[in-house]
């Protein structure tokens, strides 16, 4: 990995002319991404919303083209530069193929070449003409989709999701360009769309412009992607982890329960409780629901989604213990089908796992590229792991 020792030379030779740092802790607020939308609709009848897993679900089919992305960042930080490693994976369990960003090939040292992986922002008044050269360029994030440079002013959360979105992005453009993907389910680990809206404390309210429309491109490329693998007959389903920052169900009330503005993980948290004390532990979901957003482009995509309630135990208990594993599961455009959710009890819950089990271990390959990149990094700054970060996902 000669190129992170290159860049690790360059950042040294800056740090040492004691330029005047320009450490801003306020571009370090935690920010969060909202799931909100005033168009959400419930398309199941009255009564019939809410629905117990069966056979049919769960053991009819078999799945061998299943695919699964999901990314990784991590944060190397000192007080003279702030560098993020941002890292990717696609593969199948089934069949053994995968594409990582970057590959195992340039870890290895097999491979020159690799995909932008790596975010630098120096935290010191660098002199007009601060640049790094086209070979270490070809390997960093240095500005967001819209042209914005990532600077020591632009929010880290925000930064870190953007390079994650747009690795998985290339991960699934590379694979379309391979022909991996063909005749596929691809399980995106997240929405399929992300929220544009993002919550992060003054005085950075002045950013929330660039931030929206940086995520409403992202989201234009995404779409263009998923519609792309259609065109493969391919089909991109999201695997929806984080539900107390989105707050569809409670705009519908499918149930009836009388709230408002409640997040999703809470409302699901009330019905689990009133399962597990009426019908006892089962695996359910609750839905379709069709979520509408509208693009930057001013035009509408519909997204039909299903809530996942998986047992966590046999058996109920009176512990304030979660009960349940709640996700929740999306596919783009007007595919109002329970069949959407079989591949995903097919990896999951056919095999007793709470999650899908693809899901997991790209997750869990991407994370041990970028702690490889990340622990290579500290080594050759000479620091210890105190330096060294891993920003909370937003």
């Amino acid at each position: 990995m000669a190129i992170l020792e290159d860049l690790v030379e360059k950042i040294r030779s800056y740090a040492s002319a004691k330029w005047k740092p320009l450490n801003d802790e306020d571009s370090r607020r935690f920010a969060e991404a909202v799931e909100k939308s005033s168009d959400v609709e419930l398309l199941a009848e009255p009564g019939k919303a809410l629905k117990y897993f069966d056979n049919s679900l769960v053991k009819e089919g078999l799945y061998f083209n299943i695919y699964a992305v999901d990314s990784s960042s991590r944060v190397v930080e000192t007080p003279y530069v702030f560098i993020s490693v941002t890292t990717g994976s696609l593969l199948s369990r089934f069949t053994g193929k995968a594409l990582d960003c970057p590959p195992i090939s340039f870890i290895t040292g097999a491979a020159m070449e690799a995909c932008r992986f790596l975010t630098v922002i120096p935290n010191f008044q660098a002199p007009i003409g601060f640049e790094f050269d086209d070979r270490l360029k070809s390997f960093l994030y240095t500005e967001n989709p819209v042209g914005i440079r990532y600077d020591h002013e632009y929010n880290k959360y925000v930064l870190l999701e953007e390079t994650r979105l747009l690795t998985e992005s290339y991960l699934v453009s590379k694979s379309l360009e391979d022909g991996l993907l063909e005749d596929s389910i691809l399980l995106v680990d997240g929405p399929l769309l992300y929220p544009s809206t993002i919550e992060v404390s003054t005085p950075y309210s002045a950013r929330f412009d660039v931030y929206k429309s940086s995520l409403e491109a992202i989201n234009e490329d995404r779409h263009a992607l998923w519609r792309g693998l259609r065109d493969r007959n391919t089909l991109a389903i999201g695997i929806v982890k984080r539900l107390y920052r989105s707050y569809y169900l409670s705009m519908c009330d499918p149930l009836g329960l009388g709230v408002s503005d409640i997040n999703d993980e809470a409302y699901l948290s009330a019905l689990s409780r009133s399962i597990a004390a009426g019908e006892g532990l089962r695996p359910y979901f609750l839905g379709p629901l069709r979520i509408r957003t509208t693009l930057s482009t001013s035009s509408r995509v519909d997204r039909i989604a299903w809530y996942v309630g998986i047992p966590r135990r046999l058996y109920s208990s009176r512990t304030s213990l979660t009960l349940y594993t709640h996700y929740r599961v999306e596919v783009l455009g007007g595919l109002v089908d329970e069949a959407v959710l079989k591949p995903v009890a097919y990896d999951s819950l056919n095999i007793g796992s709470l999650l899908p089990v693809s899901i997991i271990i790209a997750d869990r390959r991407a994370r041990r590229i970028s702690s490889i990149l990340t622990e290579y990094l500290v080594f050759s700054m000479g620091l210890d792991k105190s330096g060294f970060h891993q920003y909370l996902t937003i």
